[in-house]
């Protein structure tokens, strides 16, 4: 008999928090779920503890793969789901125990093809906690154009409302077979949020609720920061550019649009100044970004931001590239 869900849990050397996981996605409300554990190459005990749950519990499936990232392990996962609905819980993380029983409750009732809830983001280091707010009507369902206009316009907003994220959502399996959208592996960083824009832009009906059933943990302060990479300003080049191009114009607000972008590559070329230590390379990286023609673009209009990023952009966009260079120089000594 079909299960009503297929959970896929990503795991790379998760020991000291995999149990957790798993406990709270086989202790749920509701008996009828299969639970696909994906083991991405993992080199601590990770691999054992997959094995224990597959012999002591039925409805535990383990997929083994070498090493290639967490888009290709949920990718896999889907390809063996086979419940009606399919989510997604980080092997660090955990889920209330009433979180897919709601969730596929309210998604039987109305027929529709996503449901979502809130998240808590629960930081470790210093015992404090965040809810997401999805400011929707809870229980209602959201056609296109109510999608387009209260979801698809909040992708190029900084504000996080809930929708970027994987977690907090069941899709309906069938139907998110038939839109031929998977976890795109070539990405690091925001996979979660390309995949949403892509599908929210195919969604013909959606469903939510306010309560806040799964736990995002962050376990230390230093996870908050994303590793310094040489070509993140080319990730998020890309991001916007795929952004615009899948997003109906008038549905694109573009202040904010330019406000994050800027901030972004702003933060990258910080970060630049205090990692790369050749400086021959670090002033090559920096000015591909301050010559870029999105970046000059995105500077043109005068944004709601602080005085010295005002500054940086009016540098910007008069191509001042050594000054605006310098400016961003000082703010890295700084910050």
């Amino acid at each position: 008999m079909q299960p009503k869900i297929s959970v896929i849990v990503p795991v790379y050397n998760a020991e000291r928090y995999l149990k957790k996981c798993v406990d709270s996605i086989l202790r749920q409300t509701l008996d009828d779920i299969e639970v696909i554990l994906v083991d991405d190459g993992s080199t601590d005990n990770s691999k054992i503890i997959l094995k224990e749950y597959k012999m002591k519990d039925n409805r535990v499936k383990v997929i083994e793969q070498s090493n290639s990232g967490p888009s290709v392990a949920r990718n896999n996962g889907i390809k063996l789901a086979s419940g009606k609905y399919i989510g997604f819980v980080d092997s660090d993380d955990y889920i209330e125990k009433t979180m897919y029983e709601k969730l596929i409750y309210i998604a039987d009732e109305n027929n529709v093809e996503i449901a979502m809830c809130n998240y808590r983001e629960l930081y470790c280091f210093d015992n404090t906690e965040m809810k997401s707010n999805h400011k929707l009507l809870a229980n209602k369902v959201y056609n296109k154009q109510d999608i387009e206009k209260s979801i698809i316009t909040t992708f190029t907003e900084s504000e996080n409302y809930g929708f970027y994220s994987l977690v907090n959502k069941i899709y309906n399996r069938e139907w998110l077979l038939s839109t031929k959208i998977c976890l795109d592996r070539e990405r690091e960083h925001g996979e979660d949020w390309w995949f949403n824009i892509q599908i929210f832009m195919k969604t013909e009906n959606f469903i939510c609720i306010n309560e806040a059933l799964y736990n995002y943990i962050h376990i230390n302060q230093n996870s908050l920061m994303s590793k310094y990479r040489d070509n993140q300003f080319e990730i998020y080049l890309d991001g916007r550019k795929k952004l615009i191009s899948i997003i109906p114009q008038q549905l694109i607000n573009y202040r904010e649009l330019n406000t994050r972008f800027i901030y972004e590559f702003s933060s990258y070329i910080i970060r630049t100044f205090k990692e790369v230590k050749d400086s021959k390379k670090r002033n090559a990286l920096i000015d591909i970004v301050l010559t870029n023609e999105e970046v000059v673009e995105s500077c043109r209009e005068n944004l709601a931001m602080s005085l010295h990023f005002k500054l940086i952009t009016v540098l910007i966009k008069k191509k001042l590239t050594n000054t605006a260079k310098c400016a961003y120089k000082v703010f890295s000594i700084l910050k």
